[in-house]
């Protein structure tokens, strides 16, 4: 994805309400203001800075006689939600600075200000607790995982897309890498909640929530939500924080950095990656980069989500994807005939010659991908209709397999012989690991 230049976001954080506000009650309690013990003004000032501030309640836009009844009836200060939220936010910002008994704006505040690095860090601050909030009014503890998913999917979304929340809450309990393929429809319960959680963010500006069509019947019509660029900014700050990758257009330049990412990535997050890096290359180059940044052992994960990417273009290479198998390198040629055979475009006989030279190589690299990163899915795939017996290409010739060299060829072989349920076809796994292992 990209973003906007920071001094565009920077520009965005300050119209926001939870900063703006911030900003205004720190430049008015200068040059200094007397704070109880709690930290807080007295009710007067509290008054005079929700006069000069605007922190009005919702609903008293252009009242001012009903402003005025307001500002008379306050009670303590800790109840005066309008002023405590943004006073809270700008003393844990670092924008008012506590003494004894005073408080007085940062020194360096107005210089701050002028900095849209220290703007965005504001404000990627006040995005988080609102996230953490959200969470725990989800779920005390913050033990549901429903919001952080739909933010994760809203990042990788394309820009513009109006997600419908049915959708975004179907997939978000998925989890990632598998969202898009839940076939069931979403909880009822799921939606309302993350449409109350997203609700709560739009007022930071990272969220908008909107509905489908027009006119009457609002009941009718679901819900959508999307990410401002401020949000996606926000979104992409948090994922790196925990360790997930989230590159910038222009970040990925390897083969190898996108083909990991991508593994990774919910469904429309992998189409806007792999579009976006196929656009400024050829379908020749593409893969040419592809084929070298999955050569060698442990990479078959690479090697399927290549052939994922190079299918979009498969067209446009079908010589250099025939060319490829004559490489002499297995995990090359494994990768070139994957894409040829799922391509769509072969004749039965080119169908049957590939399978018939290759197949091995194929089927090795499906059982590499299928253990990546551990076994704990390879028991669905041996026990899945769509390869039920496909393990016999590689164990009807175990001379072959020597022949082929490739690298995962044993630590496949290894995981059928542990986890296959017909013990038959896991004692030949085994028998031909102890074959390949004595000399020829």
């Amino acid at each position: 994805m990209s973003l906007p230049p920071s001094h565009e976001l920077a520009r965005a954080a300050l119209g926001t309400p939870p900063l703006r506000d911030a900003l205004g009650v720190a430049r008015w309690c200068g040059p200094t203001t007397s704070v109880c013990p709690r930290g807080l003004p007295e009710i007067t000032d509290v008054r005079d800075a929700v006069r000069q501030c605007g922190l009005w309640p919702r609903g008293l836009e252009g009242r001012p006689l009903e402003r005025r009844r307001w500002l008379d009836r306050l009670g303590p200060v800790p109840d005066v939600e309008e002023f405590v939220l943004p006073w809270r936010t700008a003393v844990r910002l670092g924008l008012v600075e506590l003494g004894a008994g005073h408080a007085h704006p940062s020194r360096s505040l107005e210089q701050q200000v002028r900095s849209p690095g220290h703007v965005l860090d504001w404000w990627a601050n006040v995005f988080r607790t609102g996230v953490e909030q959200a969470q725990d009014h989800l779920s005390p503890g913050g033990t549901d995982d429903l919001l952080p998913q739909a933010l994760r999917l809203l990042y990788e979304a394309p820009d513009g897309a109006r997600t419908p929340l049915e959708t975004l809450a179907r997939r978000a309990r998925s989890g990632p890498g598998t969202a898009h393929d839940n076939p069931g429809p979403a909880r009822p319960e799921d939606v309302d909640r993350l449409l109350r959680a997203l609700w709560r963010l739009t007022g930071a500006g990272a969220v908008v929530v909107g509905r489908h069509g027009s006119g009457t019947g609002d009941d009718a019509r679901p819900f959508w939500a999307s990410l401002t660029d401020l949000g996606r900014f926000g979104v992409r700050r948090i994922l790196l924080a925990v360790g997930v990758p989230a590159p910038l257009v222009g970040e990925l330049t390897g083969a190898g950095e996108l083909l990991d990412l991508l593994g990774t990535l919910s469904r429309e997050g992998r189409l806007c990656s792999f579009d976006t890096w196929l656009a400024e290359r050829t379908p020749a180059r593409a893969l040419r980069e592809i084929a070298e940044a999955v050569r060698g052992p442990g990479l078959a994960r690479r090697r399927w989500t290549g052939t994922k990417v190079l299918n979009s273009t498969s067209s446009e290479i079908v010589p250099d994807l025939w060319a490829l198998l004559d490489s002499g390198d297995p995990t090359a040629i494994g990768l070139g005939a994957s894409v040829l055979l799922s391509s769509g475009m072969l004749a039965q006989h080119d169908i049957d010659l590939i399978m018939d030279r290759h197949g091995p190589l194929v089927v090795i690299d499906m059982f590499a991908a299928a253990l990546a990163p551990d076994e704990t899915n390879l028991r669905a795939f041996l026990t899945s209709d769509c390869t039920e017996g496909i393990e016999d290409v590689i164990l009807d010739n175990v001379d072959r397999l020597r022949q082929d060299r490739h690298p995962d060829t044993v630590r496949v072989l290894e995981a059928i012989g542990r986890q296959h349920p017909d013990p038959g076809i896991a004692a030949t796994a085994r028998e031909a690991v102890e074959r390949l292992a004595s000399p020829p």
